[in-house]
């Protein structure tokens, strides 16, 4: 059994009484691995088990990168940057890991709630969200995490918005030198050029593309650019899993030009780093709705998305993609005996 430490004086807080606000202040940085203040998500965070944690979250009424067209809703994907950033913290605060170990991400999934994009509506008012997290397949080594997985329930004013899951392996100093050693290279970051119309892949302004052209059809290069303020981080050595997900994201897009969509669920995995200093060719293909559990009526379109670099997958996704405004047209059950248009793991 893990043992709940408390956070050093860098920590969100030292205790967690009577009348504690959830949503008061933001954690720090360090303890979610950003660099920047502005894009800390989680607010706040108590343990109610040994492998049992309650968080706070918040996001902004309009995030500068993470949107979506017409700005009713709040984008899916920054569900999955919320649970990334929960489920280190609670690697930290929950299991000991020091600050400077680093933690690799393996999988991570989301789906939305019974009300859809419904769920994710935008206010006057910063969205308040609770994360009630769950810790299984916790793997100690010598005493120190090496890994867990966590699954995450998302609520909003109390209802359900969706629900998620995260693969983490921790690693120390020395055991991640070991592990990227062979794959590092002085070559500076390879960055081929931006796609000419950033409006295909969902976007507005072509810095925040992060598909490149590819001589092969139905494909693209990676632009994992190394100085994007939000998708980037300047510890990293490699492309960072976020930015895998929004070239999972960009892709299925492009697949679905002119008509907007957004992905109201998504399943990715990682078997490997994925480099910076060479190409990684990212592939998206529609997949059939009877494969992955839709109806055959049914308006969203299951995509799958595969990242190979130097001949080999490096990443998988694979999403279901609904039409932006949506909404509440593609509500279904809730819970988690639901059949979900894909076989999330979550």
């Amino acid at each position: 059994m893990p043992a709940i430490v408390e956070p050093d004086a860098d920590g969100p807080y030292f205790h967690t009484g009577a009348g504690y606000d959830f949503h008061d202040r933001t954690v720090s940085r360090h303890l979610v691995h950003r660099s920047s203040v502005s894009e800390v998500l989680i607010t706040g965070w108590q343990s109610t088990g040994p492998y049992d944690f309650l968080l706070g979250a918040q996001w902004p009424r309009l995030h500068g990168f993470y949107r979506l067209p017409g700005d009713r809703h709040h984008d899916p994907v920054l569900m999955a940057e919320t649970v990334r950033q929960a489920a280190l913290l609670i690697g930290h605060v929950g299991f000991g890991v020091p600050r400077g170990h680093h933690f690799a991400l393996d999988e991570l999934c989301y789906s939305l709630g019974p009300d859809g994009l419904d769920g994710l509506a935008i206010t006057g008012a910063p969205a308040a969200l609770m994360l009630r997290a769950n810790c299984q397949d916790v793997r100690m080594r010598h005493g120190r995490l090496a890994s867990l997985r966590v699954h995450v329930e998302v609520e909003r004013d109390g209802r359900p918005v969706g629900r998620a899951a995260v693969q983490l392996r921790a690693l120390s100093p020395a055991a991640y030198a070991r592990l990227r050693e062979p794959s590092r290279r002085a070559a500076a970051p390879w960055l081929p050029p931006a796609c000419t119309k950033p409006q295909m892949a969902g976007r507005e302004q072509a810095a925040d593309v992060v598909l490149g052209p590819s001589p092969v059809p139905g494909s693209w290069l990676l632009r994992a650019d190394v100085h994007h303020p939000v998708l980037s981080e300047p510890s990293l050595d490699h492309v960072p899993g976020m930015v895998v997900l929004e070239a999972a994201r960009q892709a299925a897009q492009r697949l679905r030009h002119p008509d907007p969509v957004v992905p109201v669920e998504l399943v990715s995995s990682f078997s490997g780093f994925i480099e910076l200093d060479r190409p990684c060719l990212v592939r998206a293909v529609r997949e059939s709705r009877i494969a992955a559990g839709a109806g055959a009526d049914a308006p969203s379109v299951p995509v799958r998305v595969l990242l190979t670099q130097d001949d080999r997958t490096v990443a998988e996704c694979r999403l279901l993609t609904a039409p932006a405004d949506g909404g509440a047209a593609e509500r279904r059950p809730g819970g988690p005996d639901r059949d979900p248009g894909l076989p999330l793991a979550c």
